[in-house]
């Protein structure tokens, strides 16, 4: 099997959602399948797929899987923690922030070695208008773990900025790009951001930030709301990134299905917190 088959919600389409899974072997899948089985005939809300390069390596089919509040009863909350192996005292600081959360996603990321990473992000999404007032708020966070060991990898906080004008959103994004030592994955950054801002205003972005406690990393998360940005019009772009990188081309294409029509909609670029710098792409 190469794809995996999930239910859309009510009122998301008929169509069903494929995860595509053809690279995936040995340890690696068993992890991705047995998060997808927790699913099986129940409805998701949205699916996003992202690939990430790094001189670490490259790692893709990453898939997130979104579920609504209104669409939690479907999920035996009592079993799950069990089910994906996380560890006690994440799960205890999850069930206390679902409390205020609006959405949950559930993600799968392949380990560069063998196995993989679990996470779980609860997104909270501020009002317009307090963000207005505030200047930025909280967003969401994200649990992560191993859980072939049972153990934590991380908890990240996101924040999101309001920024109410194109002069405002060049201006505070140009702080983070001249962090970026890497002159490819600089310019990588820059270009999918302006073609992004050409399709759309970039005042209607969401501008995320991060803060990981006791880590390297220092990232930035840009979500191009309003804009349409065919996958397939950037693929030029990530092999010449992944060249950059030492990474082989032929292992970004096999990532990608033929025929497939997904958006580029989301990037994050910054310093990993293994220390190297990286940029991720999320399409749906």
């Amino acid at each position: 099997m190469t794809t995996a088959t999930l239910t859309p919600a009510p009122g998301a389409g008929d169509e069903q959602v494929h995860i595509p899974l053809h690279t995936l072997r040995g340890e690696r899948r068993l992890w991705a399948d047995r998060l997808l089985s927790l699913f099986k005939d129940k409805q998701i809300d949205g699916v996003e797929w992202s690939m990430k390069f790094s001189a670490a390596g490259l790692v893709g089919n990453r898939f997130l899987l979104g579920v609504r509040r209104e669409h939690w009863r479907q999920l035996d909350f009592s079993t799950l923690s069990r089910q994906l192996a996380i560890p006690q005292s994440l799960w205890l600081r999850v069930m206390q922030d679902m409390e205020q959360a609006r959405a949950m996603f559930f993600a799968y990321e392949p380990d560069i070695g063998d196995g993989g990473t679990y996470r779980i992000y609860l997104e909270f999404m501020p009002a317009p208008e307090a963000l207005r007032q505030h200047g930025v708020l909280p967003l969401g966070c994200g649990y992560k773990w191993h859980p072939e060991d049972e153990s934590v990898a991380a908890v990240t906080a996101y924040r999101m900025r309001h920024l109410d004008s194109r002069a405002a959103f060049d201006g505070h994004l140009q702080a983070y790009l001249e962090r970026l030592a890497l002159p490819v994955l600089r310019g990588t950054a820059r270009d999918v951001i302006a073609r992004a801002a050409e399709a759309a205003d970039p005042a209607g972005f969401m501008f995320l930030e991060v803060d990981e406690a006791d880590t390297r990393r220092d990232s930035f998360t840009v979500t191009f709301r309003g804009a349409h940005l065919p996958l397939r019009d950037f693929i030029p772009d990530l092999l010449r990134l992944a060249g950059s990188l030492a990474l082989p081309e032929s292992e970004v294409l096999a990532l990608l299905v033929p025929d497939e029509p997904r958006s580029l909609y989301s990037l994050a670029a910054g310093t990993a917190r293994d220390g190297h710098e990286f940029l991720t792409v999320y399409y749906d």
